[in-house]
């Protein structure tokens, strides 16, 4: 099994990585089997309302949004190891608390401190990456948690539909449980993955002038690319959301065609990922992708559009044909974000970097509903031609925010920030300690 997984590149070579991949996987069972179950949990076991999950949930996700950062920088403090682990530590007390949920006012509590962990380990998972794997690995590595995770998620799911084929209350009590048990695991096979120390920031020799403290939120050409990447992620919600809802409601294919788009999209996901993910090992090839990722999503779209006005044999032909197209869209997507993650930050304050670039697809995730509502499903066939469009503006700023900020960094490796206060200047560094991008070419042309 292992060798066939080699052969696919489905597992990293570094056995640091593979461990942590374990980890990712055990981790996404455990999300697939709270996804699939957590709902019908807060409403039949808890007995909250629908409006009122929602509310919770939003306002995890709000408050979790708002302090990813926070958990970036503290990453960068003290390391992306420990923070990680504390981060599924807490989730797991938390999915042990819903157990002993028995009102809205626990669960709002319960919630917000689950949204602030998941949303942590979003924004550090990138951070984690990055002391872990060999810098040339990185791209793969990440490109194959990926893939891990779409396993994952899908084994979840499987599992999960034992519990809601018994619809009891211990069942759906066990779903919980076994989430915060799957965390307890992937943070124990997460304490074993060696990791390097976080780079130092400071420090003084002689007269040597200072390389500034790296400030995502003060780097515009980074936070043009993570709001431009973030508007093209989605292509998310678009298979989760709105797929769902305008198959069964607007065309005339079968309710059960959208689990085989979905299982067509996983498959795919996870055969062409890693490959997909070298195809952007470079600035140029990341631009690329990002632009054919807003031309593949558009077309898509057009896709999708005729499939309001056709019989029921053609309409799932022209889905599973929909099905390709996204997800090769979704692919270079992926694979260019992964790129413009890590490239385009400061080996020093990767954390703060990843918890900002993360931001673009947690945000738009949040707002996704609400637009593909407004566009695509009040709007009838012709909202998919208006979701094309934009995700073929999406693509060509995501590709042009990149090549600017790219030819900034080799212009300016040492501060690609704002021009800060001259107080900043003043303090001494080692030059040793001087921010570098990843990936930004040496004097030798060679890149970290």
């Amino acid at each position: 099994m292992r060798a066939a997984l080699r052969s696919l590149e489905l597992l990293p070579s570094d056995p640091g990585l593979r461990r942590f991949a374990a980890a990712n996987l055990v981790n996404t069972v455990g999300s697939g089997l709270y996804l699939t179950g957590s709902a019908l949990f807060f409403t039949r076991v808890i007995g909250l309302s629908s409006g009122q999950v929602a509310l919770g949930l939003g306002t995890a996700t709000a408050v979790g949004l708002a302090l990813m950062v926070v958990c970036g920088k503290l990453a960068d403090r003290v390391g992306a190891k420990p923070v990680y682990l504390g981060l599924l530590l807490l989730q797991a007390a938390a999915m042990t608390g819903y157990v002993f949920v028995d009102g809205v006012t626990g669960f709002m509590v319960v919630a917000v401190i689950s949204g602030v962990a998941d949303r942590g380990i979003s924004g550090t998972v990138g951070a984690l990456i990055h002391v872990v794997a060999p810098p040339a690995e990185r791209l793969t590595a990440r490109a194959q948690l990926r893939t891990a995770t779409n396993v994952g998620l899908g084994c979840g799911t499987l599992l999960a539909g034992i519990a809601l084929s018994l619809g009891t209350p211990t069942a759906y009590r066990a779903l919980i449980l076994g989430n915060a048990l799957l965390f307890l695991v992937a943070a124990a096979l997460v304490s074993r993955v060696p990791a390097r120390a976080p780079l130092k920031r400071g420090g003084s020799v002689g007269d040597v002038p200072a390389a500034r403290t790296p400030r995502p939120l003060r780097d515009r050409g980074y936070l043009a690319v993570t709001a431009a990447n973030g508007l093209l992620s989605l292509h998310v919600s678009t298979l989760s959301f709105a797929l769902p809802l305008w198959v069964v409601t607007r065309t005339s294919a079968p309710a059960w065609s959208v689990s085989l788009l979905v299982l067509v999209n996983t498959v795919l996901v996870v055969l062409l990922q890693v490959r997909a993910g070298r195809s952007a090992a470079t600035l140029p090839a990341a631009v690329r992708q990002a632009r054919r990722a807003g031309l593949l999503l558009a077309l898509s779209c057009g896709l999708m559009f005729l499939t309001a006005h056709l019989p029921g044999a053609a309409v799932v032909a022209v889905l599973l044909l929909w099905a390709v197209v996204f997800t090769l869209g979704e692919l270079a997507q992926s694979s260019s974000g992964f790129y413009f993650g890590f490239e385009l930050a400061p080996d020093t304050a990767q954390g703060a970097y990843q918890s900002v670039f993360a931001l673009g697809p947690g945000i738009m995730r949040s707002l996704a509903p609400g637009l593909l509502s407004l566009v695509v499903l009040d709007h009838g066939s012709a909202g998919w031609l208006w979701l094309g469009a934009l995700f073929t503006v999406a693509g060509v700023l995501t590709a042009a925010c990149a090549r600017r900020a790219g030819h900034r960094l080799t212009a300016d490796p040492a501060d690609p920030t704002d021009p800060a206060d001259p107080a900043d200047a003043s303090t001494p560094v080692d030059p040793a300690d001087a921010v570098r991008p990843v990936g930004v070419p040496t004097a030798t042309g060679s890149a970290a």
